[in-house]
This record gives C-alpha cells, sequence and structure tokens, in this order.
C-alpha cells in the first residue's frame, strides 16, 4: 500500500473531526460569543463617550457635585490661599476646608461614602490624601498638580517674578523611570501581555484537550467504532483526532486574536493613555508567532494523553476522574510559570523550560521576559517534538485497549500488562 493510501484514515478521522467542530452550534456561538463581547469591551470607550456627546447621560449629574463627591481639605501647610485653585481645577468634586481636629469624623464620612475623600496638606512637600478605593487618575493628578504648586512656592520665596517662574518650570521635565530586565526588555511592558497569553495557553489547552477526552469516552457507545478501531492503525485515529481538535482551537484563538486587533486599532484613539492596554496590543508580532507554536506544542503534549485516559472510561460521568492526573500536571506547569514571571532569569526557570510537560508555558515565560537563545529555544522545541512522539505512539496504544475496555477502569499495573501482550 502506497504512503498516500496509508494516510487516508488519518486524513478522513483529520477532516471529520475538524468539520465536526466547524458545524457544531456551541463552538459557533462560544466564538461569536467571545468575539462580541470582545468587540464591546475595546469599544466601551468609544461608547461612553459618544453617548456623552449626544447628551444622553444626565449632565446635573455629571456637572453638579453632589455630598459623595464631597473631598475636605485640612490646609496645615499655607499652599492654598484659597480652594478655587482646586474647584477650578476639578470641577467634578466638591472642596470644603476643614480643620486637623474633625479628621477622625472626616474619615467615617469617607469610610461610610458620604464623602470622596480627605486631603490633608501637611507641609509644602508633604499630603496625603484619604480616600476609599478608586480606580481613576485623581490622585496621580492631584499629586502633580500640587508638586507644581510646592515649586511655584518655592521659587517665588527665591524672589523669581511669575514670568521667570513659569519658564523655568516648563523648562522642568518629570523624570521617566522605567524597569528593564538585566538582559534589555522592560519587564513593566512585557508583564501584562506575557501573563494574558499564559493565560489564553493555559485555558486553551485544558478546554480542547478535555473536548478530545470527552470526544473518545462518548465514542466508545458507538458499535462503529469497535469495528474501525479494529480494521485501522490506532495511530492514525487518535493522531486525526488530536490533529483535527487542535486545528479547530487554533481557528478560534486566531478569530480571537484576529477580534481583538481589529477592535483595537479602530478605537485606538481611547486607549492612548492606558498603559497596560498599550503593552498588550502593541508586543512584538514575533510573540504572536511563538504564541501559536506554544499552544501546538503543548495542546498536542497534553491531548494525547486527555485522549488516552479518556478512552478508559466507560462512561462520560467518569471522564473527570479519568483526566485528573493530566489537569494535575498541567495546573503544576502553570503555578511554576506564573511564579517564574516574578523572576524570569532565576536559573530554576530555565530548567524547566526544558522539562517537557511544562516546557510550553516556561520556555514562553522566558521568551517573552528576557533574550533567550536560539539554541535554548531550538533545544526545548525538538525535547516537546519527541516528547510529543512518544507521547503520541504511547497514547495510541492506550487508546486501542481502552476503547474496546469496558467497567471498571484499568489499573497501571494491568494497563502495563495489558499493552505488552498486545506488543507480543
Amino acid at each position: 500500500m502506497s504512503p498516500f493510501n496509508r494516510l487516508k484514515p488519518f486524513r478522513v478521522v483529520l477532516a471529520f473531526e475538524y468539520l465536526s467542530y466547524m458545524r457544531n452550534k456551541v463552538y459557533i456561538g462560544i466564538t461569536v460569543a467571545m468575539i462580541v463581547l470582545i468587540g464591546i469591551g475595546l469599544s466601551m470607550p468609544a461608547i461612553i463617550s459618544g453617548v456623552l456627546e449626544l447628551g444622553l447621560a444626565d449632565p446635573g449629574k455629571a456637572d453638579q457635585p453632589g455630598p459623595e463627591d464631597t473631598v475636605h481639605v485640612i490646609d496645615e501647610s499655607g499652599l492654598l490661599a484659597d480652594l478655587d485653585l482646586l474647584r477650578q481645577q476639578w470641577t467634578q468634586f466638591l472642596f470644603v476646608p476643614a480643620v486637623h481636629a474633625d479628621l477622625d469624623r472626616l474619615k467615617q464620612t469617607v469610610h461610610e461614602g458620604e464623602a470622596r475623600a480627605v486631603l490633608v496638606l501637611e507641609n509644602p512637600v508633604r499630603a496625603t490624601l484619604i480616600e476609599r478605593r478608586f480606580q481613576d487618575s485623581f490622585p496621580a493628578e492631584l499629586a502633580e498638580w500640587l508638586t507644581e504648586r510646592s515649586r511655584t512656592r518655592q521659587l517665588a520665596d527665591l524672589g523669581l517674578d511669575d514670568d521667570t517662574i513659569r519658564q523655568a518650570l516648563a523648562e522642568t521635565e518629570m523624570v521617566q523611570v522605567e524597569t528593564v530586565a538585566e538582559l534589555g526588555k522592560a519587564t513593566q511592558q512585557t508583564y501584562f501581555y506575557t501573563y494574558l497569553l499564559l493565560f489564553l495557553l493555559y485555558m486553551t489547552v485544558m478546554m480542547y484537550g478535555q473536548l478530545v477526552a470527552s470526544s473518545v469516552a462518548s465514542e466508545k457507545s458507538n458499535r462503529a467504532m469497535e469495528m474501525l478501531i479494529t480494521s485501522t492503525r490506532p495511530l492514525n485515529l487518535m493522531f486525526g483526532k488530536v490533529l483535527g481538535s487542535g486545528l479547530a482551537g487554533l481557528t478560534q484563538i486566531g478569530l480571537f486574536l484576529l477580534a481583538a486587533a481589529g477592535f483595537y486599532a479602530l478605537n485606538r484613539v481611547h486607549w492612548a493613555e492606558i498603559a497596560f492596554i498599550q503593552s498588550v496590543f502593541d508586543m512584538p508580532p514575533a510573540i504572536i508567532g511563538y504564541t501559536v507554536l506554544f499552544y501546538l506544542l503543548g495542546y498536542f503534549m497534553y491531548a494525547f494523553l486527555y485522549g488516552a485516559l479518556g478512552s478508559l472510561a466507560s462512561r462520560t460521568e467518569d471522564i473527570n476522574t479519568s483526566i485528573m492526573p493530566v489537569i494535575l500536571v498541567i495546573m503544576a506547569a502553570m503555578f511554576i510559570s506564573i511564579f517564574g514571571m516574578l523572576s524570569p532569569e532565576a536559573g530554576w526557570l530555565a530548567v524547566f523550560s526544558y522539562v517537557p510537560f511544562v516546557a510550553p508555558m516556561a520556555m514562553f515565560v522566558r521568551i517573552c521576559m528576557t533574550d533567550v537563545p536560539g539554541w535554548s529555544i531550538a533545544l526545548s522545541v525538538a525535547l516537546m517534538l519527541l516528547t510529543i512522539y512518544a507521547t503520541g505512539s504511547l497514547s495510541s496504544r492506550i487508546y486501542r485497549l481502552g476503547v474496546l475496555m469496558y467497567g471498571k477502569p484499568p489499573r497501571l499495573a494491568e494497563l502495563v500488562r495489558l499493552m505488552r501482550q498486545a506488543g507480543r
């Protein structure tokens, strides 16, 4: 038989498995729903801006601060002659003068949500803002504004006129501080997209691996599978099923990434001031390539194990018990990689980047956050490819036995004995 004909069962299984996902209503629904959610999330600033421009929001609430927007100001520094400067700078807040004797009571109003904050100006160079947890830029803007006021006062005390002070402040630039890893990659810029892509790898590998296990277990109830497994090589069936599911997962990931890139491009101007969003979408193109590569490597390593263990389950209800060892391994790999993000240059992380079932995530973290030599990446990929072939061969033998086996799943020693008998 020619090699082309020998691969025909593999191609049939691959096409059937892939097309079954493409026709699956749940798969299509999840894909469409996620794309819609990505679009809404990345378009939200533009939507809010459009609502405000159309006047659909309540202007009275936006322009007139209420009691909950009150900021009590205790000025012990004399930095503010009056509060009009603050009111002109932040019209959304109601600035009210207060005294230090009322500080405890004012803290309580903030705690109960009856006031926005308490600002204590202790001296010209020290201020304390007491507030609840708000996710806005007010504290940073206030610190910058007070710094400028303090500098202006210090220059005025030296006898400089207003024009000279304005010129001096205009020529003073803020010091830009950037945390850089030892080998030259900005950790603050790479951390966010590394974590996001690492979580994406973890979720997709686990999700599609479990789908493979479920598909194999459900097929055991189909008597036609018994005829198929005895008439063709189990390697073709296993590889076709795993590769078909992997391509379906890759298709879905590609659609998500394309949707995110497209909606971000449409709304880029609205995200200009959000540094971590920019770092995610301004990642080097090579990182996208490594994301696809390590997704495929990690998926195939785990998917073969998922398929083999899923074939040992007699009922779909027993799948979670059968695949629990694989889930524990992939969770351990995820935790190792997350801790590795805190010290990507650590030697122990480099060691794990060559351990096959941890390498897809550990090496990915090293590539994103450090400069890894090309030979190191090639060695890790080669080890993973060898592991995939070995795992696929072993899993196909387990798959052949498992599909024809019913009742209580065999123990490890019994499974090894059956595989030896089948190999004779």
